[in-house]
């Protein structure tokens, strides 16, 4: 990467093609790959010469910027106002190089990585000029030299002791290559929200593992999903195991393939290669397997995702949910959990059950408050057990924690656990797809459809049956339930969807003791609709 024009590169380094697989030359303009450039950008316009030419302003023209010196930037903007161009002007040190709008270094590098199948997440930039800031911008981890401009220094992650080339090389050959150092990065973050003081919480986005735990419903895919659209949206390569189908919604984002086995699961090989394209993200949703079966894929697909990482880096990010299945005391873990890697994010209200090498390896903790269920006498408290573990004061700030609000707590700060009101989802979130829908829930917990004789009475044990009723029932039980609310008490107090409930409440809300049968069949049409939207396929 350098800002020089390409035959000015080659004129002091006139064997660099020999030693890179790829060159990015004229501040990001121009790629050159086997000898062969490739302009991303139409050179600035030529009657840009002939004017800096009547001016007496000496100038390089590149195969797309023109270069000078710094000291006549001001006729070079008078004449780029003057044509009416849309250009910028970029300095390096003394220099100045005059682009095509959009074009830098970190434009350069990115092309210049997506062209080797390497993403910007997992590149390093080093810098030491003005002209270099985009470039630490776009790469996970930017470093400046010590001899860097001041402004490049409080930008970047790292600053070296060393100048120059003989602080890059000795950096090079440093621990943090090597593996033994990680540095987070400043400006790959995450926003969880705000703690009561009003400032940001917030979290790494990479050198980090993460665990999600709280007792039974209380949002723990919820926030999870929150992360990984986050993770998503600034460009990591993301793969989530998804027992239950809770992280469908996440599957209509950009870049983003989700796989539920309608049409049968690919081998696990399969899914390397698709996160590979494009550096994408993939929600595999094994709700449709059951038991051995689902523990056999789970692990055939961590044991592929390990191994893929270890080649290419992705996906940064591996989330499973209900971690405590694969990743359990009893599991073997070896085939497809390295402690050396970062980038794990586990979810699970058993976080007692998980091996003791993925203790050893947690950075991060998050929990809820209490969930809408008890913890089972056979189960340890989630939040007592990571109390235990980790010897910080969990149970009472968690328990202290409002509904809406989450707890962060880092293992080797020596801070307490900290309170923050949770920042809103992008998506929607589905609670169970396909246990709640399809499943059998318990006598007690089923919808029992009010009727008068002759009209048969329905029970619905699903939601599926649920909408099967609702289909066939006489327009008088609608009306029986509606005007007290059962549907969306039901949905609410056992299915634990709010947002459906809101939806099937206000359909409620319009009908009375004295709608006519034909406005019940409106509302009927609704709460059908709402069912199907939600749930149903």
């Amino acid at each position: 990467m350098t800002g020089r024009i390409l035959a000015e590169l080659r004129e002091v380094f006139p064997d660099a093609d020999e030693h890179f697989d790829l060159i990015v030359a004229e501040n990001g303009a121009v790629l050159c790959a086997a000898h062969v450039p490739r302009l991303v950008a139409p050179p600035v316009h030529f009657e840009l010469d002939e004017a800096l030419l009547r001016r007496g302003v000496p100038f390089r023209r590149g195969q797309v910027v023109l270069a000078s010196h710094g000291a006549w930037d001001i006729p070079v903007t008078e004449e780029i106002r003057k044509l009416g161009l849309e250009c910028q002007i970029v300095r390096n040190r003394g220099e100045m190089m005059i682009l095509p709008p959009g074009v830098s270094k970190g434009f350069g590098v990115f092309q210049a990585l997506g062209d080797l199948g390497v993403s910007h997440h997992s590149a390093i930039a080093i810098g030491d000029a003005e002209n270099d800031h985009s470039l630490l911008e776009t790469c996970e981890l930017g470093v400046a030299v010590g001899n860097a401009v001041d402004a490049l220094k409080r930008h970047a992650d790292l600053v070296l002791e060393e100048h120059a080339g003989a602080g890059v090389a000795s950096w090079l050959r440093g621990p943090v290559l090597r593996g033994e150092v990680r540095i987070e990065p400043k400006r790959w973050q995450l926003e969880l929200g705000r703690y009561d003081d009003g400032s940001r919480a917030r979290l790494a986005a990479s050198q980090i593992n993460l665990l999600i735990t709280g007792r039974s419903k209380s949002g723990k895919s919820h926030l999870a999903g929150s992360i990984v659209e986050q993770l998503i949206g600034l460009g990591y390569s993301v793969c989530v195991i998804d027992p239950e189908g809770d992280y469908k919604p996440i599957g209509q984002l950009r870049g983003v393939l989700w796989i539920d086995g309608s049409a049968g699961f690919p081998v696990a090989g399969g899914i390397d290669r698709l996160i590979e394209h494009r550096f994408g993200s993939v929600i595999v949703d094994v709700s449709r397997l059951e038991g051995p079966a689902r523990r056999a894929y789970q692990a055939s697909i961590l044991a592929q995702l390990e191994r893929e990482r270890a080649g290419t880096g992705l996906p940064h990010w591996i989330v499973v949910d209900e971690a405590h299945v694969p990743f359990g005391q009893d599991a073997e873990t070896s085939e497809y959990f390295d402690p050396s890697q970062k980038g794990y994010c586990f979810v699970t209200y058993q976080p007692g059950e998980l091996k003791d090498e993925v203790w050893k390896e947690l950075d991060v903790a998050l929990a809820l408050p209490t969930g809408r269920r008890a913890v089972p006498a056979s189960s340890p408290d989630p939040i007592a057990v990571i109390e235990e573990m980790w010897q910080k004061p969990f149970v009472r700030i968690v328990d202290a924690a409002r509904f809406g609000e989450a707890v962060l707590a880092r293992r080797d700060e020596v801070q307490p656990p900290r309170v923050f009101t949770r920042a809103p989802r992008t998506s929607s979130h589905v609670r169970h797809w396909h246990k709640y829908a399809r499943a059998t829930l318990p006598q007690d917990q089923s919808f029992h459809f009010h009727a008068e004789a002759p009209a048969p009475a329905y029970d619905a044990a699903n939601l599926e049956d649920f909408h099967r009723a609702l289909t066939a029932c006489a327009p008088s039980t609608i009306r029986f339930h509606a005007t007290r609310a059962d549907f969306s008490r039901w949905i609410r107090q056992v299915i634990h969807d709010d947002e459906l409930s809101a939806i099937v409440q206000e359909l409620e809300s319009k009908v009375s003791d004295e709608t006519a049968d034909v406005d019940v069949d409106v509302a009927r049409a609704g709460l059908l609709s709402a069912i199907e939207n939600r749930y149903l396929e």
